[in-house]
């Protein structure tokens, strides 16, 4: 999430630099809309953090890595070897997370 909030600021600081024609009106628009929804899922990993609140953390981990496969996805129907590998190493990551978190016993001490 940490690297999809740094996309998203990149991508609204500067449209042109992550994709030719980045400056135009439907990219900027697009990159505030993936913003949006960047500020909104770091914030709630934030406060599911803080609370504790670790099988919940782990679904929203979870989620993510559900999206990261998707997005291998379309790497892959593109034929972009850096976007199909780089998200599925993440997927991997959030995923083996996630399940890291969802087995920890709720009872026992932080």
């Amino acid at each position: 999430m940490v690297t999809s909030g740094y996309f998203a600021v990149s991508s609204l600081a500067d449209p042109g630099g992550l994709v030719p024609g980045g400056d135009q009106a439907a990219p900027r628009t697009y990159a505030a809309y993936m913003a949006a929804r960047s500020v909104v899922l770091l914030g709630g990993m934030v406060w599911l953090l803080a609370r504790h609140a670790w099988r919940s953390l782990g679904l929203l981990l979870a989620l993510n890595g559900a999206v990261q496969i998707g997005d291998a996805a379309i790497g892959a129907a593109h034929h972009q070897v850096p976007q199909t590998i780089g998200p599925l190493v993440f997927a991997a990551a959030l995923l083996t997370a996630a399940r890291l978190l969802t087995g920890r016993n709720p009872t026992a001490p932080v």
